[in-house]
C-alpha cells in the first residue's frame, strides 16, 4: 500500500460555498475525497474576513479544528471567538454558525461522519437576519 500525502494544491480544487449556505466568501476543499476515502468527511474551509456559514444543524456531531482564529455561535447565542489550534464540538441537533470574525479571515478543518446539513432548521429569532 502506498501512503498518500497530497498537498493542498493536489486536493480537489476548492469550490466556493453557495450564497444560500454562506454569508461572504468561503472556499471549501474536500480533503477526504482527495485522500481517497468517504468514511470520514474532512473539509478544509477558508473564510474571508467576516464570512460565516448561515445557521444550520446536523443530525450527527461535527468537530472543527481551527487552523486560524475564527468564531462559533450556538443556538441563538453570540459569536464566541475560537483561537488557532483549538477544537470545537458542535453537538448533533443544535443550530450553529461558524466562520471568521469581522476584520480577519479564518481557516478550520471540519470532521463529520456524513454531511447532512439542514439550513432550513428552526432557529432562534435573534438569528433571523442571517437567513438568506
Amino acid at each position: 500500500m502506498t501512503l498518500r500525502t497530497p498537498t493542498g494544491d493536489e486536493i480537489e480544487r476548492f469550490r466556493v460555498g453557495p450564497a444560500d449556505r454562506f454569508i461572504g466568501r468561503a472556499r471549501i476543499y474536500s480533503v477526504s475525497e482527495g485522500l481517497g476515502t468517504g468514511e470520514t468527511l474532512v473539509r478544509a474551509v477558508y473564510f474571508d474576513a467576516g464570512a460565516r456559514a448561515r445557521p444550520h444543524l446536523h443530525s450527527r456531531d461535527q468537530v472543527l479544528f481551527f487552523v486560524e482564529r475564527g468564531m462559533v455561535a450556538l443556538d441563538g447565542g453570540p459569536d464566541q471567538p475560537v483561537g488557532a489550534g483549538r477544537y470545537v464540538l458542535l453537538p448533533a441537533g443544535v443550530p450553529h454558525m461558524h466562520g471568521a470574525a469581522d476584520g480577519e479571515p479564518a481557516v478550520h478543518i471540519s470532521i463529520m461522519s456524513e454531511i447532512d446539513s439542514d439550513f432550513n432548521c428552526p432557529i432562534p429569532q435573534e438569528w433571523n437576519h442571517f437567513r438568506s
